[in-house]
């Protein structure tokens, strides 16, 4: 019922106003001013409701973003897609839904509805009365305007170019001039314009009393200018005196004998006039635009605010370098809950035997929602579909982990896009520019910036091959900035493209291959909020994207995954949560290059059950070295641990089941048999893997399932680099010649 909340803040912004011109300017004879301040409020107090002034919305952080942030189980796909998809699902689990029923605010359009019928019949036979006197053969044709007599009536009123007048009216010379006044300022525009509003808002008082009040300063103005054509003042108040009891015309006209308006016209015309400080007045309108602009943004929460006439571009950086653009959405969405698994969609179809219910965001009722929690199990929200994100310092940022079809084509980007560069290259800068259609897929990508032919056909290429969703605004146009490195910063050393409006984002595309983590079974996946060692609570805010073969991705939220969710992800892509990782970072580097350039995070997951998770974990990893020999050869192997917990829960036998080597076994027995709390666990035996890792050949060795027996508890991943990161805090690292870096 979008249209009603438009109305009725449209109606209070009118009222507003009319209240301003009783308090302020009601009684100033600068008529002119006043019809035009009228005017004006009837018109902007029905354009202010669609503006915003996004500059006053505070914005959220990220952390509280984040709770609002759906889970997609799939991801984001074009409007019509998930619709589709969730409509199915929706027809295939449940065979009918109950019918609609009535609700108040469906009463309500209905009583509006009737309203608007009724006030539009009535004009429209006032029109046909108007159009039927028009017809009158008693005419005569004046100067841009035509008179016409009526018989056997004192009556004298006009409308748009038609004048018409009793035969029987006195002083008939006067009214005329009167009336003319009125025609060739076509105030009768203004009539018909308040009429029309009048069956709109038919329900508002104020534009009753807006409509008199307009009346009454159109007889002012034409008061004033035919009274400058008699004697004085007094002469034509003695005239309207003598005519106060003719008949009058319809309310769609200017009558002259209105004698409801006689004692206000005759105190009017001999009101002194106001003086021109006086016009300064009017200026009201200016503050009390501001004042609504900002309740139009602030106060009313809508779908409708179409213009924001402060619009802010955002720009913050992902995982793989990428630039993104904060999709700012115009509307509310539906999330749909079913099964624990969530989904946003514009619209959501349910079948019944006959026919099809289509639900919206804005269609959708209480009732609606409650009987579709009761009886089908869906749970339906009404959803804003973009947040706005702040980082430390207050600047706009993006997620890392969000459903934005940036990501995905950052991902697909880089894994397309194969980049060979001659010794004679130091690579440069592409700008492209492309358009996104009502499906939001990339259309009409051309080259606005060139870096060379070669450079140019790769990044356009690459755009043109990407079939996915862009999750920005359809129908407009964006600039993406791709780098081309090789190892010469100096391509960066160009002008920033962030001020330019369509400015979408940047990324790096190296002339190496691009590090890609891939789970067992070899689909490709990001994770975020994996955890520093022993920060269980961030472990829980885990997300993953995972990508299909055909390049689609699909999110899960640790904490808001079903066991349904947890299977598929281990049975199908070979993904498990890791419990906590330490995040290394690798530096890359080609042959002939130096090592000193660009780097990324490796993180090393661990898969430990509760409680070896927090306080266990985090002593193991700061309380493991790697073996030197093992590092400086680049090795790695698992260690598989027995070991028993007592009725205390204290840690002993430890022993050996699968064996790495002799550095290896003595470095995890000791770890292990140095951990002196209690654990609290079933008593008995358990057994643990500790898995050597080596971060530079993102060697991860493979626990073999014949030891994941009874009383298994997971695997301690230990790598031979140290992690710079304790508790999401980064830490000094001393050099590996350094001494005391290294245990003896």
């Amino acid at each position: 019922m979008n249209w009603l909340y438009y109305l009725a803040e449209a109606n209070i912004y009118l009222g507003v106003f009319y209240m301003a011109y009783c308090l302020f300017l009601n009684h100033s004879t600068h008529y002119q001013l006043s019809r035009a301040y009228l005017m004006f409020s009837c018109i902007v107090a029905f354009i202010l409701p669609i503006l915003q002034v996004g500059a006053l919305r505070p914005v959220r952080r990220v952390e509280e973003a984040f709770s609002t942030v759906a889970p997609l189980t799939p991801a984001f796909l074009p409007v019509v897609s998930v619709a589709k998809q969730h409509e199915a699902s929706v027809m295939a689990i449940v065979p009918a839904v109950p019918e609609r029923h009535f609700t108040l605010l469906g009463g309500l359009w209905y009583v509006y509805l009737i309203g608007v019928i009724v006030l539009l019949s009535l004009f429209l036979i006032k029109l046909y009365a108007m159009y039927k006197l028009t017809r009158n053969e008693q005419t005569v044709h004046g100067d841009k305007y035509r008179v016409i007599y009526l018989n056997e009536t004192h009556t004298a009123f006009s409308f748009f170019n038609y004048l018409f007048i009793g035969v029987d009216a006195d002083e008939a010379t006067t009214i005329i001039r009167h009336e003319l006044v009125h025609i060739r300022q076509k105030h009768s525009a203004d009539i018909i314009l308040l009429e029309l509003l009048k069956i709109i808002n038919w329900f508002n008082p104020f534009v009753y009393l807006l409509q008199n009040s307009l009346k009454t300063v159109h007889e002012y103005i034409a008061d004033e200018q035919t009274a400058a054509y008699e004697t004085d003042a007094l002469t034509y108040a003695s005239f309207l005196l003598k005519n106060a009891y003719g008949a009058g015309g319809s309310s769609i006209t200017h009558s002259f004998f209105n004698h409801n308006l006689l004692k206000k016209r005759i105190i009017m015309l001999n009101q002194q006039r106001s003086g021109n400080l006086a016009r300064l007045k009017y200026l009201v309108a200016i503050p009390i635009c501001a004042a609504l602009l900002c309740a139009s943004t602030l106060v009313f929460s809508k779908t409708y605010g179409w213009v924001d006439i402060t619009p802010t571009s955002v720009k913050s950086t992902g995982r793989h370098g990428m630039m993104y653009s904060d999709y700012i959405a115009k509307r509310k969405r539906l999330k749909i809950t079913q099964n624990g698994v969530s989904t946003i969609t514009d619209r959501l179809s349910v079948g019944q035997k006959d026919e099809k219910v289509v639900y919206t965001a804005s269609t959708i009722t209480r009732t609606d929602k409650t009987l579709l929690l009761k009886n089908q199990h869906i749970k339906v929200e009404v959803i804003e579909d973009s947040t706005q994100f702040t980082n430390k310092e207050g600047k706009l940022i993006l997620p890392i982990v969000n459903v934005d079809g940036y990501y995905q084509l950052d991902h697909f980007l880089h894994k397309n896009i194969h980049y060979t560069s001659a010794k004679s290259e130091k690579g440069g800068l592409v700008v492209v520019r492309f358009s996104l259609n009502n499906d939001r897929c990339i259309t009409n990508a051309k080259i606005v910036k060139s870096g060379g032919a070669k450079l140019d056909a790769l990044a356009l290429n690459g755009f043109n091959a990407y079939k996915g969703v862009v999750n920005d605004d359809p129908g407009k146009n964006f600039k993406i900035g791709v780098y081309f490195f090789t190892d010469d910063y100096s391509i960066f050393e160009t002008d920033s493209l962030g001020k330019d409006p369509e400015f979408a984002g940047e990324l790096i595309i190296t002339n190496y291959k691009y590090p890609i983590s891939q789970t067992i079974k070899g689909y490709e996946y990001d994770e975020s909020g994996v955890g520093f060692p022993g920060d269980d609570n961030n472990m829980r805010q885990a997300k993953v994207v995972v990508y299909e073969k055909n390049g689609e991705a699909h999110w899960y939220f640790r904490n808001k995954c079903t066991s349904d969710d947890i299977k598929l992800l281990k049975d199908k892509y070979g993904y498990t949560f890791p419990s906590g990782a330490s995040s290394i970072i690798q530096f890359i580097h080609p042959k002939n290059v130096d090592n000193k350039r660009l780097a990324y995070i490796f993180d090393v997951a661990s898969y430990l059950d509760a409680p070896y998770a927090n306080q266990f974990y985090n002593y193991m990893i700061d309380s493991t070295e790697y073996p030197r020999q093992a590092k400086k050869a680049l090795t790695g192997g698992v260690v598989v641990l027995n070991f028993n917990l007592n009725s205390n829960g204290m840690i002993s036998d430890v022993n050996v089941a699968k064996s790495a080597g002799n550095d290896f076994d003595k470095i995890a027995v000791n770890a292990l048999k140095s951990y002196k709390l209690a654990i609290k666990d079933n008593i008995g035996k358990h057994s643990i893997a500790v898995v050597f890792c080596v971060a530079e050949n993102k060697y991860r060795p493979v626990v073999g399932e014949k030891f994941k027996k009874e009383g298994y508890i997971g695997e301690l991943a230990i790598c031979d680099a140290k992690s710079p990161f304790k508790n999401g805090v980064a830490r000094y690292i001393p050099p590996a010649s350094a001494p005391g870096n290294s245990k003896n």
